[in-house]
């Protein structure tokens, strides 16, 4: 079969053509709106509706004591150890030699390397000359990212005469103390300024997220679903 008549035999027929243009020009727009298939949209689909009861738990738990603990922010961290170079520049805070190795792509060899941390010191229990054991996470400042953990071989003085090095437990309970008595301050501050309950926000309180509310939103719904239809 030749080429032309391939084409020819592809294209519709003229009645066809004709027929259908004559049926769409008859019917009106109405019609034409009124034939357009119709989609529920995402948001009725995925959300149910919620009750008063739900409604009333939900204003039940945005407000909330001031007094709850708040929680703290669990930190990755490393443990390390270093020597320390320099005390008494700043308050609670020295400076610690850490010795360790680094690999070298081009050569392909490991090289001895000295990196210098900030790490804080609590209670101001650390001297110049220690060795000690300090881990990484521990949000003290813009610069100090480190805290120390234990004291290896104290130089000088013994631990006995120094003042205790805290535990991650202890300095989680200074932490906690520390952000109640700032909501105590805010709430008291909020109160004789004459707000109400529902006008500021509660302090002290988790921070909820965008997505984390959503989500705690559907979970909601889906287990009152559950329960409705049990």
């Amino acid at each position: 079969m030749a080429p032309s008549q391939v084409l020819r035999a592809m294209q519709p027929l003229r009645s066809s053509t004709v027929r259908s243009t004559l049926s769409l020009s008859s019917k009106s727009p109405a019609a034409l709106q009124c034939n357009r298939p119709t989609f529920p949209s995402r948001r009725l689909i995925t959300s149910a509706p919620r009750t008063v009861s739900q409604q009333q738990e939900e204003t039940k738990s945005s407000v909330r004591p001031s007094a709850e603990p708040p929680s703290l922010r669990e930190y990755p961290y490393t443990l390390k150890k270093g020597t320390v170079v320099s005390v008494g520049r700043m308050d609670r805070c020295v400076r610690v030699e850490h010795r360790h190795n680094v690999w070298d792509d081009f050569l392909r060899k490991n090289y001895p390397k000295v990196t210098t941390f900030m790490v804080s010191d609590p209670q101001n229990s650390l001297r110049e000359g220690d060795v000690i054991e300090f881990s990484s996470g521990y949000p003290k400042s813009r610069r100090v990212h480190h805290v120390v953990e234990r004291i290896i071989a104290p130089f000088g003085q013994t631990i006995k005469d120094r003042p205790a090095v805290l535990s991650r437990e202890e300095r989680n309970a200074i932490r906690v103390e520390k952000r109640v008595a700032k909501a105590a301050r805010r709430e008291q501050r909020r109160l004789e300024s004459g707000a109400t309950q529902s006008q500021t926000p509660v302090h002290g309180q988790e921070h909820i997220g965008r997505i984390r509310r959503l989500v705690l939103e559907r979970t909601a719904e889906s287990s009152a679903n559950v329960g409705v239809s049990a």
